[in-house]
């Protein structure tokens, strides 16, 4: 096999769309058959990091990014009881990303989207599709189908070629043709330059941009873990997954006061969450320490002050 050719990385505009899509958990206990109030709107759901399935709402999100910044844009509730896919929901939100733009559209997902209706969706719109696959996915070198990380093994070291992406380096292997669903398409076998190149190792990155460098490729991938980041922050720090209220419309309405919460964070920041976060709790800080500075100037009763600061 050949090694595929030096590219020189394309000059990717900062003000590129980036959509990506993804959805989390918002775990709850399983009420007991005789609860006379559960939460509306539960079921069970597959979960990719604990395994089995668990019991709680399934929330589709879209997020949008540029090179400098990333914001939670919308999300929509994955009832199974409407008989609407997660697939379907995902072309719905994109559906709105509508108007003409100069810049091309990258959309992003992890390997569980890329549905043949899903990236036709996007390729419909105008939008081009980078997507992790499964290292099951059926490529078709020279028309003989095989299985990615099957295909894998017969490529040598000096068939690919080292890309460097921020502080990580690759070596990648970059085909170009058929996979199921698609007469044509690029697919990037990659390993860690530090790490074995076996199927245990290898990430298999789809981009529907033949005009995209391998480095391009994987810099675009490489945002999509800030949906991943924005689900770990968003539980961790604004309870994202913390209502009590068990009305559907109450709980949408308390995910809608986080959504607003991250990205006036992340404007106040001009950065990502996690420094909006940090931003705002040290202006309440100063604030707080401000106050009742101001109030020792003017003699207020200490009282007075814990009343005023709800620790009385």
């Amino acid at each position: 096999m050949d090694p595929s050719p030096d590219r020189t990385p394309s000059q990717t505009d900062e003000s590129t769309t980036v959509p990506s899509m993804d959805d989390t958990i918002g775990q709850k206990t399983k009420p007991s058959s005789r609860a006379a109030r559960a939460i509306q709107g539960c079921d069970w759901h597959y979960s990719h990091n604990d395994h089995p399935s668990v019991w709680g709402h399934s929330l589709v999100w879209r997020m949008v990014h540029t090179f400098t910044q990333a914001f939670p844009f919308a999300f929509r509730l994955y009832d199974k009881a409407a008989g609407r896919s997660k697939i379907d929901l995902a072309i719905e939100r994109l559906s709105s990303l509508k108007g003409k733009r100069a810049q091309p559209v990258y959309v992003l997902m992890d390997s569980w989207y890329p549905s043949q209706a899903l990236i036709e969706a996007c390729l419909k719109q105008g939008f081009h599709v980078i997507a992790m696959l499964k290292t099951n996915r059926i490529l078709y070198p020279k028309g003989i189908a095989i299985q990615a990380k099957e295909f894998a093994r017969y490529i040598e070291p000096q068939d690919t070629r080292f890309v460097t992406v921020g502080s990580e380096r690759y070596r990648v292997y970059r085909y170009e043709g058929a996979l199921n669903g698609l007469d044509d398409a690029v697919v990037l076998l990659a390993w860690k330059a530090d790490q074995p190149m076996t199927p245990d190792h290898l990430h298999v990155v789809f981009d529907t941009d033949r005009e995209l460098s391998d480095e391009d490729i994987l810099r675009y991938d490489a945002q999509r873990w800030t949906i991943e980041c924005f689900f770990r922050q968003a539980k961790d720090q604004l309870k994202l997954d913390g209502y009590r209220v068990r009305h559907i419309r109450a709980v949408k309405r308390y995910w809608a006061v986080v959504l607003f919460a991250c990205v006036y964070s992340i404007v106040e920041s001009q950065q990502d969450l996690s420094s909006g976060l940090e931003l705002l709790r040290s202006r309440k800080g100063h604030s707080i320490v401000e106050f009742i500075y101001d109030a020792a100037k003017q003699e207020i009763p200490i009282d007075v002050i814990k009343k005023q600061l709800h620790v009385a």
